[in-house]
């Protein structure tokens, strides 16, 4: 480990010195035209060559500006023109800048970042300078119940520039312990006069079946002193994806008999049990009723031992899986800007946006988990499996598959508004105020059907893992909509909504000018997240493949089993026997069986090709058939979703003050500029759950049609803490062209809201353990160092090396706590809610004033993260040596380590951190042509904590991952000298078709493996 280390340090430095000595060589070119500090009176000088930068150098050109005028570590992207930006997407767009990562959701596009080692929930996004939320879950399927928010809902046709602060200072807006990113939408003043800017395009995935396309239309007018903006950007993307993946790896359950050793199934896992005797239907010449022991499994898996059969890991759900539909996205923004006079400045920002996905997910899986199969002629990675190996093949018997058809519909919208004002009352003293408000909802449909094998059908699997996707290949003709039965098949209506509010003002009050002033502050900011669920999975069940009973019963009470039978009128008079008693009591509804909705006979009928050679469900008529909009509607709250998100709720009320001076001075004769200063700021928490009981009557009622539903109630719980938060930078001019930077900070993030949830579990027979959430836990405080030279070596050009320290303290660990059993009252859960044999042994204990429980919890932890990383930044026009002007290259590098330390955290490692990324463009923009060639790099990592599956040491892996993207256009109006033509556009996105692919343990486990393949995008735009 600590070789690797020490060879990605030496990479770093060989890197930052390489970056070092070409820059320089490029800058003494460039130097040699400049005009000495003598020169001749400017009556004898010569004409003046003005060089018009416009395009892609003009956003480079204007962020080499911005970040050498910075006082603190802040980077930009900018727009390339009224409305047209460098990148088509937020997240990418900011990818680009050193230190920052993107996060890519299955299809590819870029949804979240990271700033420097910590995870997108320890960004603080704002939107013109206040704070946002978006209430969707994440990525495609994704269980977000953190801080993040989702960038590919803003287009970024509508920006003017996107803001990145690493250092932060006392005016900014809390939150991001690991960096600050400002939205800057597009205002009228940003250019006068009336601008007109539209534009069409249209993309072609590559292995979609359908075109699909994107426009904007943005027009601005300034009157005078006042002016207004508004501007529109809708997309229809058409998504194809395939992929490969697994719902985790496992091992087989060895019976004493199978493996007698005392090691047993050391490595922990056991999904699947082989059988102890040959079932019937087994197929494969083997002898029904033989005993399978070890004898028997050393003989059907010659040249293995014991152990490696016991310990060997195959894929728990391995299965082939394609992702297609429409995504369709609407955004709006409207600005207005009224300046009396040059001290008075009023501003109105709003925006909407609107995502509409309406996708459909097949899985096609081999079920091992919970199955019986038979494993024969097995080959394993590894002679010495004492802490697991590989399956690399074999043939598994009596086994099944299926396929899961889920139709997913996701909606999400944001809408805000910012008015603000900027006054400058006299020559030293200005104010600034802003309101905020934005609100977002969002739902999440999701119902699925399962359709399995047959079991003891005689299908027989041969799996490979030679590398790559493994290979599964059933005897079954799984394209055969006959090969499919309702036999211990599924449904499920599962959904998510959420909302999210914020609103907030801000004011400050500058006192001196540019050589010194003192700045102060007030915010506050009140941010509301809830997040519900409905399932109404058992009913719908029921009814589509459970005979359909006359009276159907919420849980704890039973639920036919899912086998198709249809007997219209027969009694049901056995599935609910205590019916008319406790719960029911007094119903007199006769109990009969009408037939399942979706019969096991027709079922075949509802089976159809999909639009990618594999089977799918005819949704559209199994929905009609099976009164699905009927079960949805009317589908009760439950306490997590489909996405495994948790119903609960999250309102923070904060008021910040602030105080800071900024300045100028000479420091050992070199211009300084200096920002220094102190944030306070108190917090006010609001959490919420919604916890589910069991109801106490049941407890005696043990028919199921009499036992009454659990008991549903939202538990609040409050909390306030403050936090002090200082910051100081200092920049030295060393020379006109070189900036060196230092900074010292604190920074915070707030708690995990999950993690906060007052949720609990108690439900133990002794009523002695249970768990429960915290809400007391503490914000993450990160204390910072940022060290960094920068370089301007002419135009756009710069090199940029900075070194930063973050110390982070906040992660949580799981802790026993011993509590009196009235604490309990605080989660609903009192003497009269536990059942009777609860209340018996809590009276044993001296009754519920005098009982203890012990409860387990997560706490903060008293170690400390430790993230130190390098940056990277180079960017160069290659003008001076090359023939051709126009060309010139951006690369952006960051290396990052990390260590923890201390109580609980010893080998803690923040989850999704590249040590290593780096993103490298090379540009050609001149004479109306411009044409980019990006490549992406971002080195694989650990992604998720030990123990999955059960087996102790199994965490999950990304793999490395290498995206290359090509964009160009010609301006005609340029090139062939036609004023008002517009500019066509060609893009290709993953030129080099890489797949996102993870790891289970080992790296011969695949874990996922997605494949979004090329797209391409044909466009104009044109400006007036």
């Amino acid at each position: 480990m600590q070789q690797k280390q020490q060879k990605g340090r030496q990479a770093g430095r060989q890197m930052a010195f390489g970056l070092t000595v070409m820059a320089g060589l490029i800058a003494q070119s460039y130097a040699q035209d400049t005009t000495p500090a003598a020169a001749a009176p400017q009556a004898d000088a010569a004409p003046m060559t003005v060089v018009q930068v416009s395009g892609y150098r003009n956003s480079l050109l204007s962020s080499a500006k911005d970040k050498k005028e910075a006082v603190g570590f802040q980077d930009s992207i900018n727009s390339e023109d009224f409305g047209k930006f460098p990148d088509k997407n937020i997240a990418e767009s900011l990818s680009r800048i050193p230190g920052v990562g993107v996060a890519r959701d299955i299809t590819g596009e870029g949804s979240t970042i990271q700033i420097r080692g910590l995870g997108s929930s320890f960004t603080k996004i704002l939107l013109n300078g206040a704070p946002i939320a978006v209430a969707s879950s994440g990525p495609i399927d994704g269980a977000n119940t953190n801080r993040e928010v989702d960038l590919d809902l803003l287009p970024t046709d509508l920006f003017t520039k996107l803001t990145v602060s690493k250092s932060p200072t006392a005016e900014m807006i809390e939150g991001g312990a690991a960096g600050v990113v400002n939205l800057r939408s597009a205002r009228p003043f940003d250019k006068e006069g009336r601008t007109i800017a539209a534009s069409i395009t249209a993309t072609k995935q590559q292995i979609a079946d359908k075109t699909g396309g994107r426009g904007s239309f943005m027009a601005s007018q300034t009157f005078g002193n006042w002016g207004i903006l508004g501007g529109i950007a809708l997309s229809r993307q058409q998504i194809h994806t395939t992929g490969w993946e697994t719902v985790g790896y496992t091992n087989a359950n060895l019976s004493a008999a199978q493996n007698p050793a005392a090691n047993r199934n050391n490595t922990g896992g056991g999904n699947w049990t082989i059988p102890a005797t040959v079932p019937a239907g087994a197929g494969n010449g083997l002898v029904t009723g033989e005993v399978i022991d070890q004898a028997w499994l050393l003989a059907h898996n010659p040249g293995l031992t014991i152990q490696q059969i016991d310990n060997a890991i195959v894929p728990r759900l391995g299965r082939t899986m394609d992702y297609f539909g429409t995504k369709d996205k609407g955004s709006a923004i409207f600005s207005a800007e009224y300046r009396p006079t040059e001290n008075l400045h009023f501003y109105l920002d709003t925006v909407y946006s609107k995502r509409d996905d309406k996708m459909t997910r097949m899985d096609y899986d081999w079920s091992v988990r919970n199955g019986g199969m038979i494993p024969l002629n097995m080959k394993v990675d590894k002679s010495d499996c004492s802490d697991g190996c590989t399956v690399l093949g074999g043939t598994f018997a009596n086994t099944q598959n299926f396929f899961e058809h889920g139709y997913r519909h996701d909606k999400v919208d944001m809408k805000g508004i910012n008015p603000g004002m900027e006054w400058k009352i006299t020559p030293t003293l200005k104010l600034d105020a802003q309101l905020n408000y934005t609100k977002s909802n969002f739902s999440h449909e999701a119902p699925t059907v399962y359709l399995i094998t047959p079991p003891n059908s005689g299908n027989t699997v041969t799996y490979a893992n030679n590398g790559g996707i493994p290979s599964v290949v059933s005897s079954t003709d799984l394209n055969n909509p006959a090969s499919y039965v309702w036999n211990t098949g599924r449904v499920n209506i599962q959904n998510e909504f959420r909302q999210t509010e914020t609103k907030g003002f801000h004011s400050d009050l500058t006192w001196g000018d540019d050589k010194f002033n003192l700045k102060g502050g007030v915010a506050y900011d009140d941010i509301e997240r809830r997040i519900s669920a409905s399932d109404n999975s058992a009913a719908w069940q029921a009814a589509v493949c459970g005979n359909n009973p006359s009276v159907f019963l919420q849980g704890p009470n039973g639920a036919p089993a899912c086998n198709g039978a249809s007997t219209p009128g027969a009694s049901a008079a056995a599935l609910y026997p205590g019916y008319g008693t406790g719960y029911t009591a007094g119903a007199t509804t006769p109990l009969t069986y009408g037939g399942s909705l979706i019969p096991q006979t027709a079922l075949a009928s509802y089976i159809i090709p999909g639009p990618y050679g594999k089977p799918i469900v005819d949704w559209d008529r199994f929905a009609k058939d099976s009164n699905y909009q009927y079960y949805y509607n009317n589908a009760p709250a439950t306490g997590a979703s489909s996405t495994g998100a948790s119903a609960g709720f999250i309102g923070e009320k904060t008021t910040g003050l602030y105080l800071e001076a900024n300045g100028k001075f000479d420091l050992a004769g070199f211009p300084t500029r200096y920002n220094g200063g102190v944030r306070y700021v108190r917090t006010k928490q609001s959490v919420g759950s919604l916890n589910s009981i069991s109801d106490p009557r049941n407890a005696s009622l043990t028919l199921n049609g009499s036992k009454y539903p659990n008991i549903d109630q939202w538990v609040y719980q409050e909390t306030t803490y403050n936090n002090t938060l200082p910051s100081g930078t200092l920049a030295v001019n060393l020379r006109s062209d070189v900036v060196a930077r230092a900074a010292l900070s604190r920074s915070m993030t707030r708690a995990d809201p999950n993690a906060l949830r007052p949720g609990v579990n108690f439900s133990g027979v002794s009523a002695d353990t249970g768990t429960i959430g915290n809400p007391a836990l503490k914000p993450y405080l990160s204390d910072n160092i940022d060290l960094g030279i920068d370089w301007y070596t002419g135009r756009e050009g710069y090199v940029s090396l900075t070194v930063f320290q973050k110390k982070v303290d906040g992660f949580t660990v799981n802790e026993n706590v011993t509590l009196p059993f009235s604490a309990l009252a605080a989660y609903g859960i009192n003497y009269g809610t536990l059942t009777p044999n609860q209340q018996t042994a809590i009276d044993s204990r001296g009754g519920p004033g005098a009982a203890t429980v012990v409860m387990t919890r997560a706490k903060n932890a008293d170690g400390d993260l430790r993230i130190r990383g390098l940056e990277l930044g180079w960017v160069q026009p290659l003008d001076k040596i090359l023939p051709i002007r126009g060309f010139g290259i951006n690369e952006t590098a960051t290396f990052i380590t990390q260590r923890a330390s201390g109580d609980g955290l010893n080998g803690f490692i923040a989850l999704g951190v590249p040590k290593r990324t780096n993103n490298l463009s090379v540009y050609y923009d001149n004479h109306g042509y411009s044409a980019r060639l990006s490549h992406t790099f971002s080195k694989g990592s650990q992604t998720a904590t030990a123990n999955q599956n059960g087996i102790t040491n199994a965490a999950l892996f990304s793999d490395d991952y290498k995206q290359l993207d090509f964009s160009s256009s010609i301006d005609l109006a340029e090139v062939l000298d036609k004023d008002g033509w517009p500019t066509l556009s060609f893009d290709i996105v993953n030129l080099n078709n890489d797949s996102r692919k993870g790891y289970f343990q080992f790296g011969n486990a695949p874990f996922t493996q997605y494949s979004p393949g090329r797209t391409y995008s044909l466009g104009l735009r044109a400006k007036f």
